[in-house]
């Protein structure tokens, strides 16, 4: 095989693929922090990622490298059975089922029924720290600046719905200035290279 015809290989399988996985070039390009002129250059045949980047690429579609560089008939199915959202929406709904049972339990149990509804309070920061880390170990930068920014602001907030003392409030000035250090991380680790 040469390398032109690896090329044309390569070309084709990694828009079928990006396009089965409903993926823009500038998504794709923001996952494997590289330009879409890049993924455009090499869905048109004019160029190669290294093995690397055609590593990331092959486990970032859940395939074999070498479905990369094979002609194939049909897209290769990936290894993952639950997608990553399906994933994510689970952990979030069991964080949530877990805050209902914490509700329906303290309001059989114990006498202050009117104070069962924190359950769903401390839900909150608990179910976008879960979201947190899922996009942290997937790689998605935007997600994961998102839920950590919610999460950041969500617990204060509920500790001070939970615990009522009126200076919990001063707990927000801490997170102004983290916020402002996720916010300069972001953009640091978001900038795209050169080429």
């Amino acid at each position: 095989m040469n390398e032109e015809n690896l090329k044309r290989i390569v070309a084709h399988n990694l828009s079928r693929y990006r396009k089965a996985r409903n993926l823009t070039q500038i998504q794709l390009a923001e996952q494997l922090n590289y330009s879409d002129k890049s993924i455009s250059k090499w869905e048109r045949a004019e160029g190669l990622p290294d093995l690397v980047v055609l590593t990331t690429i092959a486990e970032l579609f859940g395939i074999s490298l070498n479905d990369l560089v094979t002609e194939r008939k049909r897209l290769a199915k990936p290894k993952h059975r639950i997608s990553r959202l399906l994933r994510a929406m689970i952990m979030f709904t069991s964080v949530w089922f877990l805050a209902t049972v914490a509700f329906v339990l303290m309001g059989i149990f114990f006498s202050e029924v009117e104070r069962a509804y924190l359950a769903f309070i401390v839900a909150i920061p608990v179910s976008f720290a879960v979201l947190a880390i899922l996009s942290l170990f997937w790689g998605r930068k935007l997600h994961t600046f998102i839920t950590v920014s919610i999460c950041g602001w969500t617990i204060p907030l509920a500790l001070l719905l939970v615990i009522q003392y009126e200076k919990l409030w001063l707990l927000f000035l801490i997170v102004i200035p983290l916020q402002i250090i996720a916010i300069l991380i972001y953009f640091l680790k978001t900038r795209k290279p050169l080429g």
